[in-house]
């Protein structure tokens, strides 16, 4: 195998790969990268099994031929090189040499044979959709998804399709706190029943909307995630198992109501917190007519107390809450202003954006 590539763009390629490339694994290979050169082209995959990439980059191969060498190990050389055109050749299961100048690199190659294969979605069904909207969805949801191994359908995001033409519903809870939201993509998504997407496939779903170029697509089976940009691949493995019937925990009334300036409740909030354990302390919220007392108070530390105006008409109640839960949900909203729905001081409080109908997060309150 031999080829020419363009410094820049190979490092591109390879820093694609290093977010999926296992650091400690008993499975030697999966720290490695799969390299594959015909045509004018180069293919790049990584996989730690459950998640993979891969990536095209364009090349001068003028000896086809594949290769499996260190991930990390070719990524920090290439990026340490100051020469634009880098000439590579080797032979499977042997070596790779890297020549850039006078610079010249000796890798370890293992036989591609030995690189596991990397699961195909339906690629028939992959559907256009709008990054930005796909993006605000993730953003919406995937600070709830919970990090417990053992409530394993918990660990990612749910995605179904809505009853409403053209749309799609994102879910995410942890137990303590659930979040979700609909949006109507435009056009007829395959998708047959839910599914369960694993946070790390959506952390690399989020990068390649975020860093990636070209058109978005996306295809979902009952198995697996493709999702595709340009020249760029994700494939996830999908979580097996039940989701939860989430809207169980949704309260159907509440009976009051309050609406609090945003920017103005997440800066008491983070005041607040500096006297306050998550865990342990928490913050307490006083509601009554027109004003919301947020205070804190840590026998290790001190209080803090601050008082905000709100719209509120009802009688006079207390509450306690994790403020890092508020912030998580304050911080994905845009609107100006947010309503608070509670029943009592140990039901969970739905939270809602002033003018965005269709997202809700709902969060359980705490014992102060």
């Amino acid at each position: 195998m031999e080829f020419k590539v363009n410094r820049n763009e190979f490092l591109k390629s390879l820093r694609w790969i290093q977010g999926v490339v296992e650091r400690k694994t008993t499975m030697p290979i999966l720290t490695n990268v799969l390299i594959e050169g015909e045509a004018k082209r180069l293919t790049l995959t990584a996989t730690d099994l459950e998640i993979g990439i891969r990536v095209e980059c364009p090349a001068e191969v003028s000896s086809p031929g594949m290769m499996v060498v260190s991930a990390r190990s070719l990524y920090e050389i290439i990026k340490e090189l100051v020469i634009d055109r880098v000439r590579l050749k080797g032979e499977e299961g042997k070596r790779l040499e890297i020549h850039a100048g006078r610079s010249e690199f000796k890798v370890v190659a293992m036989k591609a044979d030995d690189f596991p294969s990397v699961m195909e979605g339906g690629t028939n069904s992959f559907t256009p959709l709008e990054g930005s909207l796909l993006l605000e969805m993730v953003e919406k949801t995937a600070y709830a998804i919970s990090s417990d191994e053992t409530r394993y359908a918990l660990n990612g995001v749910y995605i179904e399709k809505l009853k409403e033409e053209n749309g799609l519903r994102m879910v995410a809870t942890d137990g303590h706190r659930l979040s979700y939201v609909d949006r109507k993509i435009g056009r007829e998504f395959l998708l047959k029943k839910g599914v369960i997407i694993p946070k790390k496939g959506i952390q690399e779903l989020k990068k390649l909307i975020s860093e990636g170029e070209g058109d978005f697509e996306l295809a979902l089976d009952e198995k697996n995630m493709m999702a595709r940009r340009g020249t760029t691949t994700v494939l996830a493995r999908l979580i097996e198992g039940q989701y939860p019937e989430y809207q169980q925990v949704i309260p159907t009334t509440t009976g009051r109501y309050l609406s609090v300036h945003r920017e103005t409740f997440i800066g008491a909030l983070k005041r607040a917190s500096v006297m306050a354990t998550d865990r342990v302390n928490g913050i307490h919220l006083k509601v009554s007519p027109g004003n919301l007392e947020v205070s804190s108070n840590n026998p290790d530390l001190g209080e803090a107390r601050e008082e905000l105006d709100v719209d509120y008409k009802g009688e006079t109640f207390q509450v306690g809450f994790n403020p890092r839960y508020l912030l998580d949900i304050l911080n994905v909203i845009e609107d100006e202003k947010v309503v608070l729905e509670l029943k009592d001081e140990v039901s969970p409080c739905i939270i809602r954006s002033e003018y965005d109908k269709s997202f809700l997060a709902l969060v359980m309150p705490m014992r102060v």
